[in-house]
């Protein structure tokens, strides 16, 4: 049975991360920009560490390895590479043939090794993130809840050291393993739904940390440094988590799967859409442009993501 509170968290993460963080880039030039500050970037980190808890989370529970697992690996990383790998590839070639993303960092990224070294790909950073994720799954996602903190523990523990050894690992890669380890873990355990496990001790922790949150976006000056981005980002992790909860007993449905089916075709070529659309049609009011960007080309892009995903499934099935 599908359950669309997760749908609504990639509708309302894409929606953020990609028709504003990214698209004020498109609105204004470079460096411009009014709305680029500390907390537009905390928030983003909180959609990414979200949106990776939740992939960890639905495949922790979905899968199961070993002995008493229903899966073997193998089968695992074909399914997960055909979904993800062949779309990347083709997404990082239209972003090097219209310099996006310089010949290294593509190639880098294409090889995923870009998480551990420098340069690394605009945008589509995420990509070898997740790739290395789903690498590291038949050791952590077992039955046995010891052996899945255990492995978790383990390999977080390995990442953690080569990154104090090695400047160029990139911290967001961290940051998302992080949650991408707690979704795999609680999988087995919690439900992560406020009216389940929590009950009122956590809704009213929930708005406490809304309330933190608000206090410390407000006053831009306590998230100077990146480390106190992603630590207000990983705060906001779950309080997301619960809203987006509340929003999906709202109805909407079918507009939230249909939106959600999009997101990773969106996530991949979000920047040659809005390439292409400010070639098309450039106003210099900026106003003007949002509207044009935000109003049109991104619902657009939407439809022709859904339909890229669909062909593309088509294709693979």
């Amino acid at each position: 049975m599908r359950e669309y509170r997760f749908d609504v968290v990639r509708v309302i993460c894409m929606t953020y991360l990609i028709a504003f963080f990214h698209l004020y880039g498109s609105v204004y030039p470079h460096g411009s920009s009014p709305f680029y500050d500390p907390a537009c970037t905390a928030m983003a980190h909180a959609c990414l560490g979200l949106f990776t808890f939740v992939s960890g989370y639905l495949l922790g529970r979905k899968y199961c390895f070993g002995k008493q697992g229903n899966i073997d690996a193998w089968t695992f990383y074909k399914k997960r590479i055909l979904r993800v790998f062949p779309l990347f590839v083709i997404a990082s070639i239209v972003l090097w043939l219209i310099g996006f993303n310089g010949t290294e960092a593509t190639w880098k990224g294409l090889l995923c090794i870009s998480p551990f070294v420098d340069p690394k790909p605009l945008t589509l950073y995420y990509i070898p993130v997740i790739m290395w994720c789903y690498l590291v799954t038949p050791l952590i996602s077992r039955h046995n809840m010891k052996w899945r903190m255990l492995g978790c523990l383990s390999v977080f523990s390995l990442l953690l050291v080569s990154r104090f050894l090695f400047p160029s690992v990139d911290n967001r890669f961290v940051f998302d393993v992080f949650f991408y380890f707690v979704g795999v873990v609680s999988a087995s355990c919690f439900d992560w739904r406020l009216n389940s496990n929590f009950g009122t001790a956590i809704k009213m922790l929930a708005v406490l940390i809304f309330a933190i949150l608000f206090v410390i976006t407000i006053n831009c000056s306590l998230l100077e440094t990146t480390f106190r981005q992603m630590a207000v980002g990983a705060i906001g992790v779950f309080p997301l988590l619960f809203l987006c909860e509340g929003l999906s007993t709202l109805g909407g449905h079918r507009f939230f799967y249909f939106v959600s089916y999009s997101s990773m075709a969106c996530y991949m070529f979000h920047r040659f859409f809005y390439r292409v659309a400010v070639l098309l049609y450039n106003p210099s009011d900026t106003n003007l442009k949002w509207l044009y960007m935000a109003g049109l080309v991104f619902p657009v892009m939407i439809v022709l993501s859904y339909l890229i995903q669909k062909m593309y499934e088509n294709r693979i099935h």
